[in-house]
């Protein structure tokens, strides 16, 4: 009897291990931050949230500001503290499949895609051009070296302890020396970089990859790690059509293996996995979590409320003007190479006033080094025989501009005359300059710099004597917030209540403190606001929420805002992204093994 007593005691606590939560928030917890008074108002309040062993959560944000998913996400990496309401039950901890005494944040990973990478960290602007000239000896990692940074780390040159005096170092060791791996290591590591099509890659340095291979690089180097629990912050961003079934089906054998469980981070306007059973659905401040059929309707209303009202105007048809305007870019015969690897092949690609692009292509097909060519960051770029790029005219007359048929202009000019938002302008743009505030960002679109030029509120510089310049200016700067700004996207006001204080309130809050979306915002309102002749929007919608990308949608299909003077290219691995439809007039252009062609 005994013995059957203890084999039924052991079936139970089998059982209970088996089935011990992962996460637990006891209900009715706040989340604040560190070192605010408990009664301060919490970042997100009367949450419950509890993630079993064996659910496959996504956790989605439907704030405009995109702050509650990841406020959600920085809860569980120890960003935020949870304030709970003292109980009878006992406490679990945060995370009570670890136990009492393990370090949860040491194997929890996280990877986000919407957020600035580390090279930004400290708020200060860095060139992000660099990465196409001269070769730091960091940046010489190779991707397969770059899997084991710690590793790989005491075999790099000591930068400060080199001299003229001193010998040169040894060769670096190979990477099998440096880097030991054992049997499972080895088969994970060679499982993982061929599922994400990066083994043709691993001898490549890192920053001569895409953006969309860098990212599948990240998540396998966070694999790697071998964490318990891995936060993937919208991890199809930026990812082609190919690449996304892989790394879904890839992220769905991770979870069931538990090697490591996986959550998902998504915007409400993602279509959710198959794979995924539960959602937590982060909206006015608190959590609805619960299974996925019961969640997905709440979704759905949402959507139908940030619909645009009878009230709101809304831009029904665009006719996209026809191959009649002036000739704004024209690249002919345009080539990169590295020695023996091709990048772009002969490109041939005129864009007219008035053409609405949607350039396309699989991850590495080389999208950013054309972009980069454009906009004068490649230094390629400047051997180009046929590269015309648009030059501004002596005038001060606003959006005035010539075809250079002649020569290369400087860089700072083509950043007067093309505006531009893309991944690497987003991770490089300042945040260390604390006041800078929303309008005085905006303002910076107009000379293409990264900090404002004059005094407190300039909207760009200006000479002397140019009154009518800068009203003009200032008037940009508004139309802008009044557009684009959280008037356009707010689902807490009503657009028949909405008043122009909304709009200047936004304008004076400084830059830093806004959220991931709305920086995302402003930073197309920089790239509108001086009405350049050419306009590059790269993953311009990385990081919005729905509220945010219909708005923007409307604003560039507006003829009267974006003209028939403008031509706008929109690079997008998701063609429901586009604004414009092939019936109105859109034109593709697609690279394809460092080819292009008109398609």
């Amino acid at each position: 009897m005994l013995l059957k007593r203890c084999k039924t005691r052991k079936g139970f606590l089998l059982r209970a291990l088996s089935t011990k939560s992962i996460i637990h928030i006891p209900k009715s917890s706040s989340i604040h931050p560190f070192g605010d008074p408990s009664n301060r108002l919490p970042v997100l309040r009367d949450v419950e949230w509890r993630v079993n062993e064996g659910d496959a959560w996504a956790v989605m944000s439907a704030s405009s500001g995109d702050n509650g998913k990841r406020a959600l996400f920085r809860t569980l990496l120890g960003h935020l503290r949870v304030l709970t309401i003292p109980s009878d039950a006992p406490n679990e901890g945060l995370f009570p499949f670890l136990g009492p005494d393990s370090d949860p944040y040491s194997t929890i990973a996280s990877v986000s895609f919407s957020h600035r990478s580390g090279r930004g960290a400290g708020g200060a602007f860095y060139d992000y051009t660099a990465r196409y000239g001269a070769i730091r000896d960091e940046d010489a990692l190779t991707l397969r070296e770059s899997m084991f940074p710690e590793s790989i780390a005491e075999e790099m040159p000591d930068p400060l302890a080199a001299s003229l005096f001193e010998k040169p170092k040894a060769k670096k060791r190979a990477f099998e020396d440096v880097v030991k791996l054992t049997g499972e290591e080895k088969q994970l590591f060679d499982t993982l970089v061929r599922e994400m099509d990066l083994e043709r890659l691993l001898d490549l340095p890192v920053v001569a990859l895409s953006n969309g291979q860098t990212r599948r690089a990240r998540i396998v180097r966070a694999v790697l790690r071998k964490p318990e629990l891995m936060l993937l912050d919208e991890p199809l961003t930026g990812l082609d059509v190919a690449a996304r079934p892989k790394l879904l089906d890839l992220l769905n054998k991770l979870h069931q293996s538990r090697k490591p469980r996986v959550i998902l981070g998504l915007r409400t306007q993602d279509d959710i996995p198959d794979w995924i059973t539960h959602v937590a659905l982060v909206r006015d401040g608190t959590v609805e979590a619960g299974p996925k059929n019961s969640i997905v309707p709440l979704i759905k209303q949402m959507d139908e409320s940030s619909r645009p009202t009878s009230t709101a105007k809304s831009i029904e048809s665009t006719e996209i003007s026809q191959s009649d305007g002036e000739l704004v870019l024209d690249l002919t015969n345009v080539n990169v190479k590295y020695s023996d690897r091709v990048v772009l092949n002969d490109i041939n690609w005129k864009i007219r006033q008035g053409e609405r692009w949607h350039l396309q292509g699989a991850n590495g097909s080389g999208k950013t080094t054309l972009m980069s060519l454009i906009l004068g960051d490649h230094p390629q770029s400047y051997i180009q025989k046929h590269l015309l790029l648009p030059s501004p005219s002596s005038s001060s007359a606003a959006n005035t501009f010539t075809l250079n048929h002649r020569k290369r202009i400087p860089t700072p000019h083509l950043r007067k005359t093309i505006g531009v938002v893309s991944p690497e302008l987003f991770d490089a743009f300042p945040r260390r300059h604390p006041g800078m505030t929303v309008r005085e960002a905006i303002g910076t679109g107009f000379e293409g710099v990264f900090v404002p030029l004059g005094g407190p509120g300039a909207v760009g510089a200006t000479e002397a004597g140019e009154e009518s310049l800068r009203a003009w200016r200032e008037q940009r700067v508004q139309e802008m917030l009044d557009h684009l700004g959280p008037a356009s996207w707010s689902l807490s006001t009503p657009p028949s209540t909405q008043t122009p204080s909304l709009s200047n309130d936004f304008a004076k809050r400084r830059f830093t403190e806004l959220s991931t979306g709305e920086q995302r915002i402003v930073l197309l309102m920089r790239a509108l606001v001086g009405k350049p002749p050419v306009v590059l929007l790269d993953e311009v919608w990385s990081g919005m929420s729905e509220e945010m990308v219909s708005a923007a949608r409307r604003y560039l299909r507006d003829l009267e805002r974006v003209g028939k003077d403008q031509a706008v290219v929109v690079i997008t691995h998701w063609e429901e992204e586009v604004p414009w439809s092939a019936e109105e007039g859109l034109k593709r252009f697609r690279l394809d093994g460092g080819r292009g062609e008109v398609v």
